[in-house]
């Protein structure tokens, strides 16, 4: 596929551009990439300082010279699963329990840094702020069994 032709979803980061078009008056919007969980944590109590922890991670992963690009995809994949499941906690609490369910699988076996990591902003005090009001026994264990 040309350059020029190919979607914007498999560029690199830097060169992709987008284009927005009809936004009304007072409308709200945002642009780039990992909005939906970034927006969400940041929303949290402590979330800038959650949000600031995922970012330097995800940013670590990708900085990660000893990952193939298919690990690397799958970590981030992962990374952003278990934040985007904290930033939804409230509303579904078995969507961050299965993503931390499968965040351990995977950085348990693979990657014991990066899941050391996520113990490590799962365990922050503005991260505890947050799972601290989960009463949903399943998740609870979840959250327990995580490295920390």
């Amino acid at each position: 596929m040309p350059e020029e032709t190919k979607p914007a979803e498999t560029k690199p980061a830097a060169e992709r551009s987008y284009q927005m078009g009809n936004v009304a008056a007072g409308a709200r919007v945002a642009q780039g990439e990992n909005i939906s969980w970034h927006e969400g944590i940041a929303a949290l109590p402590g979330g800038e300082s959650l949000a600031q922890q995922f970012t330097a991670l995800l940013e670590r992963i990708s900085q990660d010279a000893s990952l193939d690009e298919d690990t690397r995809t799958l970590a981030q994949d992962k990374t952003k699963a278990v934040a985007e499941g904290l930033s939804k906690i409230q509303e579904s609490p078995s969507k961050f329990r299965l993503a931390l369910l499968d965040a351990k699988a995977f950085f348990g076996s693979t990657l014991s840094w990066i899941g050391g990591a996520l113990g490590d902003i799962l365990k922050s005090e503005a991260a505890q702020k947050t799972i601290g009001t989960v009463t949903e026994a399943a998740t609870r264990a979840a959250i327990d069994s995580f490295p920390k």
